[in-house]
């Protein structure tokens, strides 16, 4: 059975790890220095992948500074927009608890490789190259996908870009390796700060002279996701991950399991 993954991030490697031979199609031109670009600085697991050598640590959520409370949740919730979205707000802000960054074997990806079309179980790539599949697993976002597919509803999904300002601090003085400090003031752009390892990040929904734009960033609900993740496994398309499913609240370990559970489902 021929798999291939669109997307070389975290969750087309965890593919990977799961099926070793699947192939991972990825549209940046060369590889990142860091295999793991995207576990930096305030992104973490909250539970490690089972089998891969993990390393855990302690975090300290906190809002403007004191223990989170429901009003100052609400708060921060509605700076962002996502007061009404659900999720798990308590297991969110627990005061302290542990993290963990899972090292993941080094991927095998085709860089260089943008998918602009599907067709009759073949992807093509570069506007030429076809790759045939027997499951075509995507990690992209889910308007991106529907994009190459040419579906109108593209343009219906809502998100907001966010910017990381990261910068070298002198080492804080605080009784964890990781300390989260969501801000709820609505005056003030940034909504998070994360300090670590000698760093501090900043985060912003707002541009920032000389921060790192990430798109699609916050991503909102949409209440047609499902439906349409459900019509695409008719096409042997299975997609994954939280923005793959459009799914705001899933995290990398729960990600994990749904791929697990697929495998095994076929």
């Amino acid at each position: 059975m021929k798999v291939v993954v669109i997307g070389g991030g975290f969750v087309g490697q965890l593919v990977q790890l799961a099926i070793p031979d699947a192939v991972i199609l990825d549209w940046r031109k060369v590889a990142p220095a860091d295999h793991l670009g995207t576990r930096v600085g305030p992104q973490y697991l909250w539970e490690p992948i089972p089998g891969v050598p993990s390393r855990e640590f302690n975090v300290r959520t906190t809002v403007d500074g004191c223990l989170a409370t429901p009003d100052s949740i609400r708060a921060y919730k509605k700076k962002i927009g996502k007061e009404h979205d659900g999720g798990n707000w308590g297991l969110q802000f627990r005061p302290l608890t542990v993290g963990f960054h899972s090292q993941l074997p080094l991927p095998t990806i085709r860089f260089g490789c943008r998918v602009t079309d599907v067709v009759e179980r073949k992807v093509v790539v570069n506007g030429q190259e076809e790759v045939p599949f027997d499951w075509l697993i995507s990690t992209i976002p889910l308007p991106a996908l529907l994009n190459i597919l040419g579906s109108h509803h593209a343009s219906e999904f809502r998100s907001d870009p966010i910017y990381m300002l990261r910068r070298l601090r002198k080492p804080q003085m605080f009784d964890s390796d990781l300390w989260l400090d969501y801000n709820s003031n609505p005056y003030d752009p940034v909504y998070r700060q994360t300090w670590t390892g000698g760093e501090s990040f900043s985060e912003s929904l707002s541009s920032v002279e000389g921060a790192f734009r990430i798109v699609p960033g916050k991503i909102h609900p949409h209440q047609g996701s499902e439906t349409m993740v459900d019509s695409l496994r008719a096409l042997r398309c299975q997609c994954f991950g939280r923005f793959g499913t459009w799914r705001p609240d899933e995290l990398a370990h729960e990600t994990w399991k749904h791929i697990q559970y697929w495998k095994e489902s076929i």
